[in-house]
């Protein structure tokens, strides 16, 4: 989410102006390529194409850094490809945001297993 450039404010849940008459819609395209890219890398792990879906997921969570979902597929793709510490910090970040998603504690056993082996 963003807040007005103009005055600060959060902009409201409808249209492309603000509250002040600042035109908003731009922020508001901008705001949706994050959702594009992990939609992109979505498609990409159902190619079984981990690798590019990790590209995706990283750019997703680096424009949204405290978007949990991104961060829980995050950490299942560095699961997937063997890189348990990386899987791990992305899973502590989801979970320091939405500790209580069913998925989190299913990753985390998916991670444990894989530190052992």
């Amino acid at each position: 989410m963003f807040t007005c450039p103009a005055c600060g404010a959060e902009p409201p849940d409808r249209g492309d102006a603000c509250r002040c008459g600042a035109d908003l819609s731009l922020l508001r395209s901008l705001d949706a390529v994050p959702d594009a890219w992990f939609n992109r890398a979505l498609e990409e792990l159902a190619q079984n194409r981990p690798g590019r879906a990790l590209e995706w997921l990283a750019a997703c969570c680096t424009a949204r850094p405290n978007d949990a979902a991104a961060l829980r597929a995050l950490a299942q793709v560095w699961g997937q490809l063997g890189h348990p510490a990386e899987a791990e910090d992305a899973l502590r970040r989801s979970a320091a945001i939405d500790p209580d998603h069913p998925q989190v504690k299913l990753i985390h056993d998916a991670v444990r297993t894989l530190r052992r082996n």
